[in-house]
């Protein structure tokens, strides 16, 4: 195919895609917010990038452009869109349903964004009932973190370990590259880097959140600073971004060639008419959007 990026297709292509039994539709929910030196836009170029990744192993279609959706803590900052949770869920109704009634009946919805779950999860359990269709959230394509032993406090990380936290750091920088969107991310030969000055949270966001989360709940987190949430790197050189890029890409394709995206599709189309079945043994339940 010349490109699985929906946006980016013609009529013709979408429809013989459609036409020939293809059923199943990558969705990137993305944020726009303040990520340090990281463009705004850094947590929705990975899903689109995973995305592309998954369409190619999967054979699906690629949705993006979709980066405005509620951001959380970051509220605070200038450079941070902010949307409810109610409006992300109606904008993704709008979307998906439209998409179903276009024949696409697997609906995957990927994230990078801690706070997404609050929309997408929502989302994902309202629209399964209005048309018993389980769109699927892909929080983690590959390991969260990288897998190491723990850090030793006193000597600090080792060779191997420092290594691991690079490669996994280079997630981000790879998705731009993916997406052929390398020229946005920062390069200046003149810029000196010093050690980060760490803002920390509050006592009280941090002392509330820390006996919280026993419970099992989500704090509503605000940062008071919103370097609180930074991050990223100015590049020196044009050479330095493309390897720090190259291994990110890298990175990404090893993830999505080690995810087993494939069976889950499988599994997804025999739950979906296991549901039907369910439905139709319980009369009393309400008729679904057909």
């Amino acid at each position: 195919m010349r490109t699985r990026i929906f946006n980016k297709m013609t009529t013709p292509e979408i429809e013989a895609y459609i036409a020939r039994g293809g059923d199943t539709i990558f969705i990137a929910v993305g944020v726009v917010e303040c990520h340090g030196h990281m463009p705004v836009d850094c947590e929705t170029i990975g899903p689109e990038a995973y995305c592309k990744l998954l369409t190619e192993k999967a054979d699906g279609l690629a949705l993006v452009n979709l980066p405005y959706f509620y951001p959380g803590a970051t509220v605070t900052s200038s450079a941070t869109v902010h949307l409810t949770i109610s409006s992300g869920i109606a904008y993704l109704k709008e979307i998906c349903h439209s998409l179903v009634d276009q024949g696409f009946k697997r609906l995957f919805l990927v994230s990078g964004h801690g706070p997404a779950s609050l929309t997408i999860n929502a989302f994902c359990r309202e629209f399964f009932e209005e048309t018993l269709i389980h769109p699927c959230h892909l929080m983690r394509i590959g390991n969260s973190m990288p897998q190491m032993g723990k850090i030793d406090p006193e000597k600090g990380p080792t060779e191997e370990q420092l290594k691991a936290l690079e490669v996994f750091g280079s997630k981000t920088y790879g998705a731009y590259k993916i997406m052929g969107q390398m020229e946005y991310l920062p390069v200046d030969p003149d810029y000196v880097a010093t050690a980060p000055e760490r803002i920390p949270n509050d006592p009280e966001l941090a002392n509330f959140s820390e006996v919280y989360r026993e419970f099992g709940g989500y704090t509503c987190q605000v940062y008071s600073d919103p370097r609180q949430h930074g991050g990223g790197r100015i590049f020196k050189s044009e050479e330095e971004r493309l390897a720090v890029c190259t291994m990110g890409e890298e990175a990404m394709r090893q993830d999505v060639e080690n995810c087993r995206i494939v069976e889950l599709k499988e599994r997804l189309a025999v739950y979906q008419d296991y549901v039907r079945r369910c439905y139709e043994k319980f009369p009393r339940l309400k008729h679904v959007r057909t």
